[in-house]
């Protein structure tokens, strides 16, 4: 049961009886990403050599191991620049800030969190649906679907709080 009120500054927030499983596993996905993402960012702005390294390092080791993977070492050697690595950087400390915002408003029952995460999703449908035309995999497919199901339900839950609380969406 969904128990809508004005936060202590305004700001709209839900306070919930109890965490349906599906919220619950999007904070456990948040909290789990974000110590991820914010190492990576430290990582690849501390040391951009050492990801190169690492990264020619585990495409030798695929390419060893597999026929499938004998193109990967020349593609990361023509790919991995130090302007890719420092654009890789912004972005993974983009990704760690703004999963850990998510994560902590999610976790305090703040509306925005939720519409946070909603829309953050939702601006990655349409390159997820484009690459699946490209390329179609069963793995693109399930991402799209799950990326897909947790916009519409976020989506819905955040009506259904506005309409409870007698606003208009």
């Amino acid at each position: 049961m969904l128990l809508p009120y004005t936060g202590p500054r305004g700001w709209p927030t839900v306070l919930e009886a109890k965490r349906s499983p599906a919220l619950k596993l999007i904070i456990a996905y948040k909290l789990a990403k974000a110590p991820v993402m914010l190492a990576l960012a430290i990582w690849l702005t501390l040391a951009p050599n050492q990801v190169y390294r690492v990264a020619l390092k585990i495409g030798e080791e695929l390419s060893e191991a597999s026929a499938l993977f004998a193109r990967l070492v020349p593609w990361i050697d023509a790919h991995l620049t130090a302007r890719f690595l420092g654009w890789s950087a912004i972005l993974a400390w983009f990704d760690a800030v703004s999963t850990t915002l998510e994560a902590v408003l999610l976790l305090l029952g703040k509306a925005w969190g939720e519409w946070l995460v909603a829309i953050g999703l939702s601006l990655l449908l349409v390159p997820e649906l484009l690459s699946l035309q490209r390329r179609p995999s069963w793995l693109k497919l399930i991402v799209l679907a799950i990326n897909g199901g947790i916009v519409a339900y976020l989506g819905w839950r955040r009506v259904r709080a506005l309409r409870l609380s007698g606003s208009e969406p």
